[in-house]
């Protein structure tokens, strides 16, 4: 079983906190909910939408993870948040953003305005040296792993992709771990379940690829001093700047979109991009504002 460390508790704790703040703010109805500071979905976000730190909404709750946003618009009745496409489930509501709908249609072809990628980093000097971290970024590469990404309402990337063969002689590296991303982190998990069956079924060996969280900027962090085989963000990184270890390299995995959503109870089923920069940037905001009503109870 894939060993996950997702920050769970944290992410309910910040969810409590979160609503308390949202809820004592005494401004507008909307309760907003945000990605904490380092997370690559929340600098996606705040950069797609043209948002500065400094226009954020102070009564904006800070969440620790993907899951934790999830579960805080699920039991709020007047909340919104965002999360990776990928990762939204039946508990809560997608919205339409200026009529088009987040799907993975949409994402490709650029019509829906939200999205990003998720991409990979490793030192490729280590290739050579660790077969299972070579393997397992060829295995990435495939149409293989390509195929789960689309499957997973993921966009694939990579066109010419083929398929992978995993060698028959046994790895001399069992073990290795990506960290970052908790964005990217779930459908890499699924990824490396795939691999880690793949092995066992060509060679009979058990390999273990752990996966743990910490945000984008944890992975990169964790990437460039070597802390971890993989790091993984969920935002565009930029080789000098994010990247600063010159051995490091940058691997797109795939697509996603950035979903913004609401409680099931919520009417709402688009909303202008416009009105979702006021509702992050606008702490006196009630959803009335924005031509949304809820009927009365």
């Amino acid at each position: 079983m894939k060993k996950i460390f997702m920050a769970i508790a944290s992410g309910l704790l910040a969810v409590g906190i979160g609503v308390a703040a949202v809820g004592c703010s005494g401004a507008g109805d909307i309760s907003v909910y945000n990605r904490e500071s380092g997370s690559g979905t929340r600098d996606a976000f705040l950069e797609l939408l043209g948002i500065d730190e400094a226009e954020l909404n102070t009564g904006v709750a800070q969440l620790a993870s993907t899951s934790a946003v999830i579960t805080g618009v699920a039991g709020d009745k007047k909340a919104i948040g965002y999360a990776s496409l990928g990762s939204v489930d039946s508990t809560v509501k997608a919205l339409s953003v200026d009529g088009v709908a987040p799907t993975e249609e949409t994402v490709a072809d650029g019509t829906y305005k939200i999205a990003r990628p998720f991409e990979l980093m490793y030192d490729e000097t280590k290739l050579a040296q660790n077969d299972l971290l070579d393997a397992f970024i060829a295995y990435l590469k495939s149409a293989d792993a390509q195929q789960v990404i689309a499957e997973e309402g993921y966009v694939s990337v990579v066109s010419d992709a083929t398929s992978y063969a995993v060698p028959t002689e046994a790895f001399t590296v069992t073990e290795i771990e990506a960290s970052g991303s908790t964005s990217v982190g779930p459908l890499m998990t699924m990824l490396a379940d795939k691999f880690e069956t793949m092995v066992k079924e060509a060679n009979g060996q058990d390999v273990s690829i752990t996966v743990s969280g910490g945000g984008s900027g944890q992975g990169i962090a964790d990437a460039n001093s070597g802390k971890t085989e993989i790091g993984m963000a969920s935002k565009e990184v930029k080789k000098g700047t994010d990247v600063t270890n010159e051995n490091v390299t940058i691997l797109q995995l795939c697509a996603d979109g950035i979903a913004v959503i609401v409680n099931k109870a919520n009417p709402a089923t688009d909303i202008a991009l416009d009105n979702l920069k006021k509702i992050y940037t606008d702490n006196a905001l009630n959803w009335s504002d924005i031509g949304v009503e809820f009927s009365e109870e």
